[in-house]
């Protein structure tokens, strides 16, 4: 007899013959088109992840336009300054 698998609902499904191997060419052909698209799948979401990282890593920004960022931090210090200024003259 055959070793066979049971999927969720309960159902005995033929999977394999006793070696090990399937038993339809086709069957064998869609099952390794499955698995390279699972390989495909995971390869694009691994590519996905790293460019995500490299995009959103801030140190990266920086090192490339560090002028720019030192003007924005003054110029963010300034405005924060002038509001916290402004904000305790109103207070008294």
């Amino acid at each position: 007899m055959s070793p066979q698998t049971t999927n969720g609902s309960g159902t005995d499904i033929q999977r394999r013959a006793n070696d090990g191997e399937p038993r339809d060419p086709e069957l064998a052909r869609v099952e390794a088109d499955i698995q390279r698209s699972r390989e495909q799948v995971a390869d694009s979401m691994l590519a996905l992840r790293r460019e995500i990282a490299r995009r959103t890593d801030w140190r990266g920004w920086v090192s490339k336009r560090p002028l720019a960022f030192l003007g924005g931090a003054v110029a963010l210090g300034f405005v924060l300054g002038f509001r916290r200024a402004a904000n305790s003259l109103n207070r008294r």
